[in-house]
């Protein structure tokens, strides 16, 4: 009985403490060999095989530190960049991801860390997070994981579903000096009578709502259709989008260059929809719905619910990075039903 107390907490102890000597490695491998969510380690283990980490890594190193090592951090630039998708993929703060790494093994793993001193604290990756934001590092991000995707031939050349979702910002709090806390890039916006605050993503997505093609971040002042051309700018076979981008002139130039005008119509004062229009609408719409799928994707399963950061440049590049790793979690998961 003694053995098997002995047993069970020194495994206890071994599994829930990262290891404090490489020349044990081979011991703790065996122990955590199965150890750790099965669909979170299933998920990452996925991702370290179809994600050239390192090669990432290699290709930041020389934008974001010169060739002194002054400002370089103490840890490889492929494992902080793991670290940020991490945060992303399961909702999760500076803070909270030091403590889920320090507890998980499945994240422990990923990020390839042995020691206490292999995991970076959350004043580290802030400080990475600032200099990959002052760099607009995203855009060379969201380009990769795109590339990764025509690599892996599921690009979907049917047309481009345009939709926009509001993030929400904290409203802030006023100081008696007239003063307040809020955000001033973002703005106020009002939806089916409810009055919102926050930013504005503009996403193109394809018509199957697998991936997201391209990302716009704005104000939610802004208008839905203000991102539409920009969003649309490449496309030669078809638009999808609901009546918030209705456009006669628009629809004219797209139908007279032989681009499918799928933007749904929308009744006006005195003209009702003929049935006609209805059909149409219909059929539209089971290709336009699909355009929501990534945002289900990034509030329910990502938890991604508001902002965490103050200010457009920051929040431009957190919310295509949420993208960047929806299409990568998308990636894994098509890749799996293939």
């Amino acid at each position: 009985m003694n053995v098997v107390k002995w047993s069970y907490n020194k495994l206890h102890f071994t599994t829930s403490m990262l290891s404090q000597n490489t020349a044990s490695d081979s011991l703790f491998d065996w122990v955590v060999k199965d150890k750790g969510g099965r669909k979170t380690t299933a998920f990452l283990k996925k991702m370290e095989e179809i994600v050239p980490w390192n090669d990432l890594g290699d290709e930041l190193a020389p934008v974001l530190y010169d060739g002194r090592g002054v400002g370089r951090p103490g840890f490889p630039v492929h494992v902080l960049v793991k670290a940020l998708f991490l945060e992303m993929w399961y909702g999760l703060s500076d803070p909270e991801l030091e403590e889920q790494v320090l507890d998980r093994v499945s994240f422990q793993r990923f990020l390839g860390v042995r020691n206490r001193t292999d995991i970076p604290d959350e004043t580290t990756i802030c400080r990475f997070r600032g200099k990959l934001t002052e760099l607009h590092a995203e855009k060379e991000l969201f380009e990769v994981v795109q590339g990764m995707i025509d690599e892996h031939g599921l690009r979907v050349n049917r047309g481009t579903i345009v939709d926009a979702t509001i993030i929400d910002a904290p409203k802030g709090r006023k100081h008696d000096g007239g003063t307040n806390t809020r955000d001033k890039d973002a703005g106020f916006t009002k939806k089916n009578g409810k009055t919102f605050h926050g930013y504005k993503a503009h996403v193109g997505s394809d018509t199957k709502g697998h991936f997201i093609e391209n990302v716009i971040v704005t104000s939610a002042t802004t208008p839905d259709n203000e991102a539409f051309d920009d969003l649309t700018k490449n496309e030669t076979k078809a638009v999808f989008a609901d009546k918030a981008y209705i456009d006669q002139e628009k629809k004219r130039d797209f139908r007279k260059r032989g681009i499918f005008w799928g933007v749904l119509d929308r009744a006006s004062r005195g003209h009702k929809l003929s049935s006609k229009q209805h059909k149409d609408n219909n059929q539209k719409s089971s290709v336009r719905s699909r355009g929501e799928h990534p945002f289900a994707w990034m509030k329910r399963t990502m938890r991604f619910q508001g902002t965490r950061f103050r200010g457009l440049r920051k929040n431009t590049f957190h919310i295509t990075l949420v993208c960047v790793a929806y299409n990568l979690k998308r990636l894994v998961s098509v890749l799996s039903l293939a």
